[in-house]
């Protein structure tokens, strides 16, 4: 069965009652994709979408508010990353400006985003496969590559760059951590616990 959507291109068979496999097929290869269940229906089911109109006065406010926030996208932002090691860069960042929050969220009084690595490091895996023939950073599990999040401890104004002890061994990603969250750097300073090491998680 020919899929549709973001899977178009790729074909289904169903094998067993809840079970499939996803694969291309072309004259020089057979690519399998995927073998599973309900994930694949998941991914092809497409929802109708209707859009109402803003009113004038909601458009207005809508306008005003998007000039309001010109500027601050270089405000201190809180978040999780990982870092490719092979192409010494950033990828996978998740980021929220602090001013977003308003109380803490984290342990003793510190501010971070809510989304989880596992969780980002799942949907850009499968986001991956379906739509760039699985070529990409997301490759086995996400505790498998250097990762670390962004705290903003509110009693003492500072911020924290938690990592593993891999950031020892590749000390300029702290720059470029500094630089994509813009942090300032008189405030910031870079924290290990074992939680970050390269393999380990929060299980």
């Amino acid at each position: 069965m020919p899929l549709t959507g973001a899977l178009s291109g790729l074909w289904s068979r169903d094998y067993g009652a809840f079970q499939q496999i996803v694969y291309s097929i072309s004259e020089e290869e057979l690519k399998v994709f995927a073998i599973g269940g309900s994930f694949v229906q998941d991914a092809v089911q497409t929802h109708t979408v209707e859009q109402k109109q803003y009113s004038e006065d909601e458009y207005r406010a809508v306008l005003a508010q998007m000039e309001a926030n010109r500027g601050k996208g270089n405000n201190p932002k809180v978040g999780i990353f990982w870092y490719n090691v092979g192409r010494d860069e950033l990828f996978g960042v998740v980021s929220h400006p602090l001013s977003d929050y308003t109380r803490a969220n984290a342990s003793e009084g510190r501010i971070t985003c809510s989304e989880l690595h596992e969780d980002v490091w799942k949907k850009e895996f499968y986001r991956q496969r379906f739509k760039n023939d699985g070529v990409g950073p997301y490759i086995g599990q996400y505790q498998d590559k250097p990762r670390g999040r962004v705290f903003y401890h509110i009693e003492d104004d500072t911020f924290e760059v938690a990592a593993g002890k891999w950031l020892q061994e590749y000390p300029h990603v702290y720059d470029m951590i500094l630089q994509e969250f813009d942090l300032p750097a008189e405030k910031t300073s870079a924290r290990y616990a074992i939680h970050w090491d390269i393999g380990h998680s929060w299980r």
